[in-house]
């Protein structure tokens, strides 16, 4: 049964009787598969999730945050954690929406490596939800998806960045930043961050890419999936601020927390 109301959401050609057929079929729960009546569809993640599932969702605590690397704290505010203190970040702030687990983390790897493209509208609604009472995007003009090198591209067949910034944008309307997404450009084919060790994590973004004088005087704020070490994001971030960029900041759907005990499953 799952197997043929995954095949109803999938957007494959359909044969024109299970078209119609799925026109009559109400919208299930992602997480929990439970049918969404007619009163959810005003829910704030509809038709995607029933408010049960939606709150149970990994959703970072603001106030608890580093930041500068977005990373869980003890105390509230922080500025800087005893994690990032002594590295040098070019990121001016950063924010995640959830902490990179449960679900969270099934739905960006089934979206990053295994094509679920899909799923992608769920998770740019979710993005755009944690800003519903917020004025945190205010402060920035330009949204900048980061991009993937052409190599990665052809083999994957989209950037999930991308994808999501998209989304992102078409939920929070005239409210979120302008999205560009040819300001910034990977000109290096680095191996995936997910291969390497921690030190090599750390330079392996170096020279990447390469950006457009139109960033000069503005703020930015990068978009990425997931941050683990923040290498890919300061990368970036160095390169926009060396071309006159006047802050960076970077949103991520997911933060690898560094109190997350590790469980053997592939990273983002």
């Amino acid at each position: 049964m799952e197997e043929f109301v995954e095949s109803l959401r999938h957007p494959s050609p359909l044969p024109r009787w299970l078209r119609w057929l799925r026109q009559l079929l109400p919208p299930l729960c992602w997480q929990c598969k439970k049918v969404l009546g007619g009163r959810t569809f005003l829910d704030p993640a509809s038709p995607f999730l029933c408010t049960s599932c939606l709150l149970e969702l990994p959703w970072t605590d603001q106030a608890y945050h580093c930041r500068q690397c977005g990373n869980h704290t003890a105390e509230p505010n922080r500025l800087r954690c005893q994690e990032c203190i002594e590295d040098i970040w070019e990121l001016d702030e950063s924010r995640s929406v959830f902490a990179y687990d449960d679900i969270v983390r099934h739905w960006i790897l089934q979206l990053k490596f295994y094509g679920k493209e899909h799923l992608s509208p769920l998770l740019g609604r979710l993005l755009a939800l944690s800003f519903q009472n917020s004025n945190w995007l205010e402060k920035y003009d330009i949204l900048i998806p980061i991009p993937l090198h052409s190599s990665r591209l052809r083999n994957r067949g989209f950037n999930q960045s991308l994808l999501l910034a998209y989304y992102f944008k078409k939920n929070l309307g005239k409210s979120a930043p302008e999205l560009q997404t040819h300001w910034l450009r990977r000109i290096r084919a680095t191996r995936p961050q997910t291969e390497l060790p921690l030190a090599e994590r750390l330079v392996n973004m170096d020279d990447a890419f390469e950006t457009s004088l139109e960033v000069q005087n503005h703020q930015i704020l990068l978009l990425d999936d997931v941050m683990t070490t923040g290498s890919t994001l300061n990368a970036a971030a160095r390169c926009l601020k060396e071309a006159g960029a006047s802050s960076v900041g970077a949103l991520v759907l997911g933060r690898r927390m560094w109190d997350t005990v590790e469980d053997g499953l592939p990273d983002a």
